[in-house]
C-alpha cells in the first residue's frame, strides 16, 4: 500500500520530488479526516516559495483514503499520532510518505553554486528501485512530473501550469511540451514505417 501510494501520487499531484518528500498529511485533508480534492501547499515546502493550490484527481483522493486507512494501522512513531478526535488522529508531523522504517524520508545536503540545499535522495533511490522491479528502468520521479506536465499542456493553457508546478516562467512548460513533440522526419517515419522507399 505504502509503494502504491509513492508511485499514485508522483502519478497524480502537480509537485517535485522535493515537494512530495516535504508533504504532510494534515495538508490533505480538513480536521474531520476528510481527503482535500484541492487544497495548499505552503511556500516553506513550495518550489517558488509561494503558497500553490494544488487540485487532484478523484483517482488520487479514492488511494488516499485507502492509504490513511492502512497509514493508521501501522506502528508509526508517536510523534506522528495524537489523541485529539481531528484528521484521523494524525498529527501535524506526520509525513505523507513514509520510508521502509515507517518514518520520513530524510532529506541530504548537497552543495551548490548558491550555497547549500537539500534533496530527498532516499526517497529518490525508493522511487528507482520500484521502478526497475517494474521493468521501468529508464524511468525516474523526473519522468512522471515531465509526463504530467505535457498532459496538462496539452489542455490547459501553459501559464495555468506553469503557476501549477510552481515555475517561473510559461516558457518552462513550453520547452517541456515542445520537447515532446517529433521531428518531421520522425513523424513521417512513424506514419509511413510499413511502406518501402527505393531512395535516391
Amino acid at each position: 500500500m505504502k509503494d502504491r501510494y509513492l508511485i499514485c501520487q508522483l502519478a497524480y499531484v502537480p509537485l517535485s520530488l522535493t515537494e512530495h518528500n516535504l508533504l504532510k498529511l494534515h495538508q490533505m485533508m480538513n480536521d474531520k479526516g476528510e481527503v482535500y480534492r484541492k487544497w495548499v501547499l505552503p511556500a516553506a515546502y513550495s518550489r517558488n516559495k509561494k503558497d500553490r493550490i494544488i487540485e487532484v484527481p478523484e483517482v488520487f483522493c479514492q488511494t488516499l483514503e485507502h492509504y490513511l486507512d492502512w497509514y493508521k494501522q501501522q506502528d508509526i512513531p508517536a510523534k506522528y499520532k495524537h489523541n485529539l478526535g481531528t484528521h484521523r488522529g494524525f498529527s501535524e508531523y506526520a509525513p505523507a510518505l513514509l520510508n521502509d522504517r515507517l518514518c520520513e524520508f530524510a532529506m541530504s545536503e548537497r552543495t551548490v553554486k548558491s550555497g547549500i540545499n537539500k534533496q530527498p535522495t532516499n526517497l529518490r533511490t525508493k522511487v528507482n528501485t520500484l521502478l526497475k522491479k517494474a521493468g521501468l528502468d529508464w524511468a525516474t520521479a523526473k519522468t512522471f512530473e515531465d509526463s504530467l506536465i505535457i498532459h496538462l499542456a496539452k489542455n490547459v493553457d501553459h501559464g495555468v501550469v506553469a503557476d501549477l508546478f510552481g515555475f517561473s516562467s510559461r516558457q518552462v512548460v513550453a520547452d517541456k511540451y515542445n520537447s515532446n513533440l517529433l521531428q518531421l522526419s520522425d513523424a513521417l517515419n512513424k506514419v509511413y514505417a510499413r511502406i518501402q522507399t527505393t531512395g535516391f
